[in-house]
């Protein structure tokens, strides 16, 4: 199923945000801080496992998008900029970072957002 992990999106964003996924019927969950530390696998209800794991709090907004496919991906995002809804922090869901918890995949894609923006190349050991 598409579906949507949404991250520190409040107010009329949220509202917004919401509205464009049951019109092109994504499924979302806005992600409480509480569990931060599961997998995404885990928060997606793809694993099993309930394992929690430690990390620092963030509060910047991010969606992370599973299961989408190009179409519906490009779709979401040509509606998101039309909307004014702009949410920096992005990703799609990979097999790799399915295993993160919001901590990793928060310090992640805000390292590459920082690199790109320092029109630099960012590639994690």
């Amino acid at each position: 199923m598409t579906r949507i992990l949404m991250y520190n999106i409040d107010g009329k964003k949220s509202v917004e945000i919401k509205n464009l996924c049951r019109k092109l019927n994504i499924g979302y969950t806005d992600v409480d801080k509480a569990d931060y530390g599961y997998t995404l696998g885990y928060l997606l209800g793809e694993s099993a496992d309930n394992t929690k794991r430690e990390g620092e709090d963030f509060s910047d907004e991010m969606l992370y998008l599973s299961e989408f496919s190009d179409g519906i991906l490009n779709l979401f995002l040509s509606l998101l900029r039309k909307r004014k809804c702009p949410v920096k922090l992005k990703a799609v869901m990979t097999k790799t970072n399915k295993t993160f918890t919001s901590f990793e995949l928060y310090n992640e894609i805000s390292a590459e957002h920082r690199a790109l923006k320092n029109g630099e190349t960012y590639h994690q050991a």
